[in-house]
């Protein structure tokens, strides 16, 4: 009879408890033994966890098994096989398939019977509800921790190692990270940015190339400013997904960052800006991604033509509607490219030199400041706070009494959360937004058309084009 042996082993703390390989490999060799089996085949993995069948000799002995040469396979325990209920199943259904029996040895079942398989079912669900409380277990100490503390809770990235559990900067690597920011603030895209890196043999934390990708990461990665972020992620369906904001666990100034806080955010608008135009990276036209026609709403693409008229040559540069040159889909709306840039700059230049009151803006804010999202989570909780009174009132839990007074109290709260939320409100963006207009007024009229591109975005979140009429909607 083919039989095979199983044994894993995750940490050092197993061979304390009694689950050691050589513990394994003894009680399964004398189980075979005693029931008059051949010496079985063994298949072993050493430091793996029990949560993903993802292990090399696990996959190995999957593979003889649907090839034919296990026709048994033995286990000290059910968990050396997998905590996982789903994966359990999975294997069981999957060795059933191809004739092949399970057997727990210290267990006393086997699947060759019903009731082992009714035993088996039963210890899954056990060995899955103890890998979860394991998990949460975790998930709450490292909460804890990142509430608590500011040691390192994941590996670092470029620019960083680990000293007695907490980042520290590596000044070889953070001197090529600053100089990747100011690349950025100069115009460089990631792609230029990773070649760049690549010239000077510079390679990535993990001893790679870098690429477009692996420079965007490091860039958006808060560890770069001295601010540490856990609970960001989590895994969905097997993939990682972001949470949301309100679910991370964010500690400021937790160590010593390359760049400054300011400068970090700086460093996000320009990424933002540059979200807009990654389809249209071509810097002969400044306002690709931001123009959108007035008629339909599509963006309005750059378009050129070249003409010869007998010895001569023209060469035109317009921005059209996309949905026009696609299918049609709008009338022919076409502007030349020099009229309406300029116009642009030339409006950037009056945004500068206008008083607060003569400016009449429309602006969209980047970022909700963070003390008016607070106040309008404390509206929703008044709101909630009031359903409840009610539900308990009809009840009749509370007295009617009770209920008037609640409301009286209710109301007045909600009044001063309103009154500090329109004061918030009533900003002055004019001002913000020309200030902003003047730092970055050079840039835009700078001869690197891609970094005039770039910072135009900064400041305009789009552009509305309506035959002659444009209208422009600040960012700020």
């Amino acid at each position: 009879m083919k039989v095979a042996a199983y044994l894993r082993v995750s940490t050092d703390e197993q061979v304390e408890s009694g689950h050691s390989l050589e513990e394994q490999k003894e009680r399964l060799e004398a189980y075979a033994k005693v029931m008059g089996w051949d010496k079985p085949i063994l298949y072993i993995d050493d430091g793996y966890s029990a949560g993903s069948l993802k292990r090399p000799q696990m996959q190995k002995l999957l593979k003889d098994i649907e090839k034919g040469k296990i026709e048994i396979l033995m286990t000290t325990k059910l968990d050396r096989l997998s905590r996982n209920l789903f994966d359990l199943l999975q294997v069981i259904k999957f060795m059933e398939t191809h004739d092949c029996n399970y057997v727990s040895a210290t267990e006393s079942f086997d699947t060759s019977t019903a009731a082992g398989r009714m035993v088996l079912h039963l210890l899954g669900v056990f060995a899955e509800f103890e890998r979860g409380r394991t998990s949460e277990r975790v998930k709450d100490n490292m909460a804890s921790l990142a509430r608590n503390t500011n040691m390192a809770l994941a590996g670092p990235c470029f620019g960083f190692d680990i000293v007695d559990k907490k980042y520290v900067i590596n000044k070889k690597e953070a001197k090529y990270g600053v100089k990747m920011v100011e690349m950025t603030e100069n115009g460089h895209g990631t792609r230029s940015i990773a070649q760049w890196l690549n010239s000077m043999n510079v390679k990535t934390k993990r001893g790679k190339q870098w690429d477009s990708t692996a420079v965007r990461r490091l860039l958006r990665t808060e560890t770069i400013c001295g601010t540490r972020v856990t609970n960001k992620r989590k895994q969905v369906n097997g993939k990682t997904v972001v949470r949301p904001k309100e679910e991370w666990i964010v500690k400021e100034d937790n160590h010593r960052g390359f760049i400054s806080a300011e400068r970090f955010k700086n460093l996000q608008n320009i990424l933002d800006s540059r979200k807009i135009n990654k389809q249209h990276e071509n810097e002969t036209y400044l306002l690709t991604g931001v123009l959108k026609c007035g008629h339909c709403g599509s963006t309005m693409k750059g378009s050129s033509a070249r003409i010869n008229r007998g010895d001569k040559k023209y060469e035109y540069y317009r921005y059209i509607c996309s949905s026009y040159v696609k299918a049609h889909g709008c009338k022919h709306h076409a502007v030349h490219r020099e009229d309406i840039e300029n116009e642009v700059i030339t409006q950037i230049e009056n945004l500068t030199n206008l008083s607060n009151k003569e400016l009449r803006l429309k602006v969209v804010a980047s970022n909700e400041n963070e003390d008016a999202v607070e106040l309008k989570q404390a509206l929703e909780a008044l709101d909630k706070q009031m359903m409840r009174q009610i539900e308990a009132y009809g009840k009749g839990l509370i007295e009617e009494e009770d209920l008037q007074r609640s409301n009286k109290h209710v109301k007045e709260q909600r009044q001063l959360l309103r009154n500090q939320l329109d004061s918030l409100e009533q900003i002055d963006t004019s001002g913000l937004l020309k200030q902003k207009a003047k730092s970055l007024l050079a840039d835009i009229k700078s001869v690197d058309r891609k970094k005039a591109k770039t910072t135009i975005a900064q400041l305009v979140d789009h552009l509305v084009l309506t035959d002659e009429d444009i209208d422009i909607i600040w960012r700020i």
